[in-house]
């Protein structure tokens, strides 16, 4: 009888060792993301990418906002004249439904915009930069969005095969 448990013990030790093997794994991990800043991790953990469309410097800009939980989040866009030519930012909620956006341009213009949210997932904002009036959308398609921008005088923002572009009105 002893040797049959001794087998059996023998036979089931492997698997006890991997199961700790597991445990240990886990709690590794969670012992590193503590370590993180936990409440980044927490809040970066969930987030939201909105396309955005802004008129910057009389020029058209698209791109992409990152939302996340803590009403914080990330601003990439690009020149739709000059691809090279990019703004990133940050923005933050500051109300139930306001908050300002900061962006910096590779020409090194800056700005601090204001913003409005229309929903949780859309809205849009004025302010103004060195060189002129800026405004911008997100989560809007560009419909809704031109009523929300101020386009440059004599402009039109259009939808074609190739994306987004300002066009001249026709007389």
């Amino acid at each position: 009888m002893r040797s049959e448990f001794s087998r059996v013990a023998k036979a089931i030790q492997p698997r006890r060792n991997s199961w700790r093997g597991i445990i240990a794994g886990v709690a590794l991990g969670f012992t590193a993301i503590s370590d993180a800043n936990g409440e980044e991790t927490r809040s970066r953990l969930f987030s939201v990418t909105l396309p955005v469309i802004a008129i910057l410097h009389d020029d058209l800009f698209v791109g992409d906002v990152i939302g996340y939980l803590d009403r914080t989040g990330t601003i990439d866009l690009r020149s739709t004249l000059a691809p090279i030519t990019k703004c990133v930012g940050s923005f933050r909620y500051t109300g139930p439904k306001t908050g300002l956006a900061d962006m910096r341009c590779d020409d090194g213009a800056q700005a601090t915009l204001s913003f409005n949210a229309l929903s949780a997932f859309s809205g849009y904002g004025y302010g103004d930069t060195p060189v002129g009036p800026a405004s911008f959308t997100f989560g809007l398609d560009p419909q809704e969005a031109t009523s929300h921008l101020t386009l440059p005088r004599g402009k039109r923002l259009i939808q074609g095969p190739e994306g987004l572009r300002l066009e001249p009105v026709p007389p």
